[in-house]
């Protein structure tokens, strides 16, 4: 089993701490882990004004997960000298992405009770923007806020099977000039396994009936075996 964990921090101290994840995901679960690492303020990220830009942010972790669906995505909320954008502001362009759009997220910090003050305690912000600031919060899905200590509930994370991560990589492996499945329904039959994957990996509309459909034919073959035995 494989799974891919992307860290979004300006330090690289925490790379150790990716280390000790990919080791005890490798011994305890026989689960073989890919880490990347981006620094949003990296002199490549900066504008024509030498300033951090979200926008290249954004395309650097497009072009360094294009082959590849994160399980895990860290996401370091502030950024040394770096009053352009913070985590958050990462996690929203991530989240208008399909393939971003249901990746668990955490954000990391040493610093979350300043999160908080700055969400709900601006002194300028109307009672409606402060529950408009909640809204938006918590439409951005981030499954936990954490400080630094992070090992534990990544590697918690990281072990958890979902079949909807599993099923892609498979039709993948299987993928060739012009393979497709048959037996499916007549709107299906003509998608190549990359295709079926991408619209699993994307949530499409479509996705639970594609699901439904490759069980139901797994099951009917293993039932088909059966009845020959």
């Amino acid at each position: 089993m494989e799974r891919t964990l992307l860290l979004i921090d300006d330090r690289k101290e925490h790379l150790s701490v990716l280390d000790n994840i990919k080791s005890n995901l490798k011994t305890n679960r026989s689960i073989n882990l890919s880490t990347k690492y981006l620094n949003p303020n990296d002199q490549k990220f900066w504008n024509n004004q030498k300033d951090p830009d979200i926008s290249k942010v954004i395309e650097g972790i497009k072009i360094k997960l294009s082959s590849l669906k994160p399980n895990l995505i860290l996401v370091d909320q502030y950024y040394s000298d770096n009053d352009f954008f913070k985590g958050i502001d990462i996690i929203e362009k991530l989240r208008s992405i399909p393939k971003f759009k249901e990746c668990p997220i955490f954000i990391i910090s040493g610093n979350r009770d300043k999160i908080v003050k700055e969400i709900f305690e601006n002194e300028g912000d109307k009672e409606k923007d402060k529950v408009n600031n909640l809204a938006k919060l918590i439409n951005l899905k981030i499954n936990r806020f954490l400080d630094k200590d992070f090992k534990g509930e990544a590697i918690e994370e990281l072990s958890k099977v979902k079949i909807d991560d599993i099923l892609p990589t498979k039709l993948r492996d299987y993928e060739g000039e012009n393979v497709v499945i048959n037996r499916f329904s007549p709107k299906y039959k003509t998608l190549t396994f990359t295709e079926l994957a991408e619209k699993i990996e994307n949530n499409d509309s479509e996705t639970v009936d594609i699901l439904d459909e490759i069980f139901e034919l797994t099951l009917a073959h293993y039932v088909g075996i059966n009845e020959k035995l």
